[in-house]
């Protein structure tokens, strides 16, 4: 957000920010009514679903940019997010060789995860989010900068939980050394987001 606002402050009078924290609504996924896709519909291209995330999924049809935060289980993005994905881009995306997106916006996924990158299964979670990239929020929007924190430091107090597979020590060196750098990335791809929106 600081990469977003420190670009555009001398270029536009008015930067708007919204954080929106999807643990805070109360929704669902895609629920296969194909109301979106219907011909002549009154809602197609859009969610006809009437809760929680109604108006955020109308307003970021419109927005400049968008940058997810995507905390990873199971490697693979967490179910809130995917539920929201599907809401958002299902809609946006026909079943023909059309696009029917209002604003192809620049976009931003940032991953934080607990795996590390020599971990063997580590070229698999790359294969999962690359086809999230491509396929989906590529095709709707457009091709998102990407950015994967590894071996995250998950617990304040490493004692306190069941945890043979970690070592606190490993964790928290990776946190003092990799996550300003992790930091200042997510900072760059604000700034490209900014840029690409202008």
């Amino acid at each position: 957000m600081e990469g977003i606002k420190d670009t555009l402050k001398d270029k536009t009078e008015d930067v708007e920010i919204e954080k929106i924290d999807l643990y805070d609504y109360n929704y669902t996924g895609c629920r296969s009514c194909f109301l979106c896709k219907q011909k002549e519909g009154p809602f197609y291209g859009t969610c006809p679903v009437n809760d929680d995330i109604k108006d955020i999924l109308a307003s970021m049809r419109t927005c400049d940019g968008i940058v997810f935060g995507a905390p990873v289980y199971f490697a693979d993005i967490n179910g809130m997010l995917r539920a929201f994905i599907e809401r958002l881009c299902f809609p946006q995306f026909p079943y023909a060789d059309i696009n029917i997106t209002e604003k192809r916006m620049p976009i931003g996924i940032i991953y934080d995860m607990n795996i590390k990158t020599d971990n063997p299964a580590f070229p698999f979670y790359n294969t999962v989010f690359d086809f999230l990239e491509e396929a989906f929020l590529g095709s709707v929007f457009t091709k998102p900068y990407s950015l994967k924190v590894n071996n995250t430091y998950q617990f304040d107090d490493y004692s306190r939980y069941v945890n043979t597979w970690f070592d606190e020590e490993d964790k928290r060196k990776q946190r003092e050394t990799q996550f300003p750098k992790d930091l200042e990335e997510a900072y760059q791809m604000g700034v490209k987001i900014a840029e690409d929106s202008l």
